[in-house]
Formats: C-alpha cells, structure tokens, sequence
C-alpha cells in the first residue's frame, strides 16, 4: 500500500500530530532528504528521492515489491500540482491512500489575509508562461520554478502593456522566509534570487477613459455567436464549422461568469465564442496539438479575447492543473473518452457537451454517460448543407453529419 503524506511547508511546527503518526506507523519512508529528517525518530527503511522522477518513481516501484506499508512523503499537499496524478498513473493496481497538508498557496493566501476560495490557479513550473491568463479578472495564484521566476512573470506582463500588482512569497515558514507586495515593474527589477516562490496576482484596476485606444483587450472581444468560419486564423487543423459551433454552444448553456474547459480545442473557436458569453469566467483550452496551440493563441490574440487560457497536453493528463469547471466541451478525446469523463474537474450540475463523428463515438458516449448517473441526457444528430454560389445558380455543399450529445453531472447522495 502507498500511503501519499503531504509534510505542508516542511518545517516540525507545521506536522499536524495525525501525519506524524501516519508517517511514523509505516514499514518504509520515501522522501527528499529535508522530508526524511522531519521524522528522526523513524526506526524502518528509508529512501532518500532525488530531483530525477523517473528514478524516483523505481525506488517506490521496488519498495512495493515487499508488500509493506509505504509512506511517500511530498511537500504542500499531495492533491495540489504534486505528485499524486503521476503516482496514480504509474501503479494503476496499488492501493494509494491521500493524506492532505497545507498547500504553498494556502500558505500564501493566508499570509496575505485573503479568502481563495474563488482564485484562480496555474503552475508555471517546467511549463510555458502562456498558461497565465492574459487579463487577470480576479486574485491567482501561481507556482514558480525552474526558469519561470517572479522576475520573469512580471515582465511577461509587462510586455502585456500590464503592471499589476503581485504579492511574493519567498521560503514561506523557513527563517528566511521574504512576503512582499509589490507592482510587476518593481518585481521584475528585484535582484534577489527567488527560487521558492509562490506568486499572488491581484486583478488590476483599470480607469475608465474616453480614449478607446486604452482601453483593454477585454472590451475587444463583446461576445459572436456563430463567427464565421473564415475569420478564424486555421492553418491545417480541423475546426468545428460555425453551423455546429451554434448548437454546441446552445447545448452549453454557459451563463456569464462559467469556468469552462474545451477538450481538443483544435483552433480555439469554440474557446473564443465561449469566452465572450462569460465576461466574468474564464475557458481553460486543451490542445496538445502544437499548430494547434500556436493557433489557440494566434486567434486569441486576433479576436482580443482575454479571459482564455490555453493548456498544453492532453486530456486527463492535464486535469490537474484545472480548477474546478460548470462546463465541459469535448471536441476530441483520442480514443480516452472514458478517463476523461470520469476524472474531469466538473462540478456537480455542471453542463457537459461531447461532440462525435462516428457511430461507436457516439454510442460510447451515451453508454458511459448513463454508467456516471449523468442526467438530462440529450442526443442530436445535424447535418448542415450550405448552398454556394456557382455562376448564377447555386449548389448544395453537404457538411459531415455530427452528433451533438449532452447532459447535465449528477448530484450524488
């Protein structure tokens, strides 16, 4: 069995007494080596974790062969951007029992004095800075590493033509810990090294003006149904036709401060035209499609559409790194449709709409929907047919028939 114990900010004085007991019952600890030094009194086997995850991941891998009790021992909590997704995914058969600590964001906010409750998350940490939101619409939280330091996120907004202000905290709960507050041009100018970072962005205030030159790329972007399909920067990925979009997005019943998520965006256009029916929300876009992704961006920034935040990756792999959602779009499951549905972040009554081309598509989809107690289960099948013009006469131009299946999540007992 694993048992996955978050140590919190890894300091004695923030173990609560359960985990140490936890931690201290096990047959075997496997940490890093400031973790394994929190239980000096630890009388079995221990493994010290480097930085290389794969290696890592074998030290647990032959722990586990002896059939003890193994106790992993991670920073913050488990179930936030930590190792718990990747434990999952590599020992798929094992028993693994979640003890949760106290998150680096939780620590921040709190040192802040803020409620998180609505926040937004992102980790920045080995991922590109285009996953931060472009407008920040209300308090984010961010997880730094690696390349992406404060000083690096404030100049990206800075490029932005943006100087919000964000507040840094630094080492939290170690001696040398540093918690400032201060504006993106400042930060980006700071000579310290901040290698342990949290980051709080705080939603810029922007002044009313009569000038419409200033005026931010939120007011861009007012919110089209059913965008033309040649307005939409395309290359050579497949887009959902503005036909099918219409329906989609009525299917969505999305309402003005949503969290949606689009599995398999492809060009963004059902991400764009979502993001203008929610001023007050935000659209996670999943593409792992690099042209694809590049176009998400491009259009992105075509349209002037603020609130859209593109994840790179594929569905479920991804999930972690989404907030909780009230709509998810699936345009494309590469044959995962099952994970997905079971693990995406959806919350209960939230609108869920699958689109399919195929029969076994579609039949999968009505099938696992049903087994998840997903209600208000509704099937459509359209077939568009546009008539073009060809000298002075015109002809029928039949577009794929798509099935458009959607339902509304349970509320469990």
């Amino acid at each position: 069995m694993l048992k996955v114990i978050g140590i919190g900010p890894g300091r004695t004085e923030w173990l609560p007494p359960a985990v140490i007991d936890l931690a201290m019952n096990c047959d075997d600890l496997i940490g890093g080596s400031r973790a394994l030094k929190l239980f000096p009194d630890f009388l079995g086997g221990q493994h010290c974790l480097t930085g290389d995850l794969k290696a890592s991941l074998e030290v647990i891998r032959t722990a586990l062969l002896d059939k003890k009790d193994i106790g992993v021992l991670v920073s913050g909590d488990p179930g936030f951007f930590s190792l718990l997704p990747r434990l999952k995914k590599e020992f798929p058969g094992e028993q693994i029992d979640v003890y949760p600590g106290i998150s680096s964001l939780q620590f921040a906010f709190a040192r802040a004095g803020l409620p998180w409750q609505e926040a937004d998350f992102v980790s920045v940490h080995g991922r590109d800075l285009s996953v931060l939101p472009t407008q920040i619409r209300r308090l984010t939280g961010v997880l730094t590493g690696g390349m992406n330091t404060p000083q690096r996120i404030a100049q990206f907004y800075i490029d932005l033509g943006q100087n919000p202000n964000i507040s840094v905290g630094n080492a939290l709960a170690y001696p040398e810990e540093l918690w400032q507050t201060m504006d993106a041009n400042h930060l980006a100018q700071e000579a310290a090294s901040l290698k342990n970072a949290i980051l709080i962005l705080h939603p810029e205030i922007v002044q009313a003006t009569g000038d419409d030159s200033k005026k931010s790329a939120a007011s861009v972007f007012e919110g089209r149904i059913g965008i033309p399909d040649q307005e939409f920067l395309r290359g050579n990925v497949p887009m959902t036709k503005s036909e099918i979009r219409v329906q989609v997005i009525a299917k969505a019943q999305i309402s003005r401060s949503d969290s949606i998520v689009d599995i398999g965006a492809g060009t963004g256009s059902i991400s764009i035209e979502a993001a203008g029916l929610v001023p007050e929300g935000v659209v996670y876009a999943i593409e792992h499609n690099p042209e694809a992704q590049a176009l998400i961006l491009a259009n992105q920034q075509k349209f002037g559409v603020s609130n859209l935040q593109l994840i790179p990756g594929s569905a479920p792999d991804v999930f972690p790194e989404l907030p909780p959602v009230n709509v998810c779009i699936i345009g494309g499951s590469k044959g995962r449709l099952e994970d997905i549905l079971v693990n995406v972040p959806l919350l209960e009554g939230g609108r869920i709409v699958i689109t399919a081309v195929t029969l076994e598509t579609m039949s999968q989809g009505v099938k696992l929907l049903s087994e998840l107690d997903y209600q208000d289960i509704d099937i459509v099948s359209l077939q568009a047919v546009r008539w073009q013009p060809v000298h002075n006469l015109h002809m029928a131009q039949a577009l794929n028939p798509v099935f458009i299946l959607s339902a509304r999540k349970g509320v469990r007992s």
